[in-house]
């Protein structure tokens, strides 16, 4: 345990100071700066889905995003009128041309982060049709945003229909184990977390790789990312007094705070990966 723990910590700073002399960083900053630009959009778009999906509304996408965001009232309200204010013009969005051009307006965050995630892959590669898919992982985004939304839909649905049953049959029995699985709504975040950030580190950066291979990097943003967030919202909440200074734009700057520190992580779990995997090989090299 002494020997990991030693060889562990001169990685890790053999790490951080590769991705400063990176500047990935800047990197993050911009990437920070055009996803933020391009939620809007994204929520848009999801808005519009979400219009014409049966038994689902606005308040279940607000729901969603409430509950990817750091838990802190300015945060929240501001987040929740975000949204009332873009669902009110949802209905003449998909009949105008910015359908079309917040596509691209959308993409530009997923853009950015792949260009951070190339600049730590190994073999990774930039091709002239990377911002095409941008495109195509922003509505793979918006996929996966509306999957999460069903399933955490689901436990209201099943609680009402296991309501209904006999506890003793085995329908009711089944969907009454079902509810208490599906109730456990930190654990899915977590789980679908977890695939978004593996598949991200998998397939953005361009080239192959091993979806294995990104676990180890993947499970360690998650975990920094709910510790990270669980801090900051108990810090902002009981020790942040600058609200006066910055009046309405206090949600704006934590928000953006928050995102950035969450970007870097996500690169530093890519940069992770990339040195699990060069001491892997280098392992393997005396025994060729």
């Amino acid at each position: 345990m002494k020997k990991q723990a030693s060889t562990l910590l001169p990685a890790l700073l053999d790490l951080l100071r590769q991705y400063l002399a990176l500047d990935m960083a800047v990197y993050a900053g911009h990437a920070t700066l055009l996803l933020l630009t391009a939620s809007l959009p994204l929520l848009m778009w999801v808005l519009v889905i979400i219009n014409m999906l049966p038994f689902y509304s606005v308040s279940d996408i607000a729901a969603l995003v409430a509950q990817l965001l750091p838990d802190i009232p300015a945060i929240q309200s501001m987040a929740v009128d975000v949204i009332a204010n873009l669902n009110d013009q949802s209905t003449t969005f998909m009949a105008s041309f910015a359908a079309i051009t917040t596509v691209i307006s959308a993409s530009g965050g997923m853009a950015a982060v792949q260009k951070g995630l190339q600049k730590l892959t190994p073999g990774a590669r930039k091709t002239m049709f990377d911002r095409l898919w941008a495109v195509l992982y922003t509505f793979l985004f918006e996929g996966l945003m509306l999957v999460a939304m069903v399933v955490q839909s689901l436990s209201p649905i099943l609680r009402g229909l296991a309501g209904l049953l006999p506890l003793h049959t085995l329908v009711g029995g089944l969907l009454q184990r079902l509810h208490s699985l599906l109730s456990i709504s930190a654990v899915l975040s977590l789980a679908l977390s977890l695939l978004t950030v593996t598949l991200i580190y998998t397939y953005v950066p361009g080239g192959k790789r091993r979806i294995r291979d990104q676990l180890p990097g993947a499970a360690a943003v998650v975990a920094v990312w709910t510790l990270f967030s669980k801090i900051f919202s108990f810090y902002i909440g009981h020790f942040w007094k600058l609200s006066y200074i910055y009046g309405s734009l206090a949600a704006i700057v934590l928000i953006t705070l928050w995102l950035n520190v969450n970007i870097n992580v996500l690169f530093l779990g890519a940069g992770l990966n990339a040195k699990i995997q060069g001491t892997g090989q280098e392992k393997k090299e005396p025994d060729a």
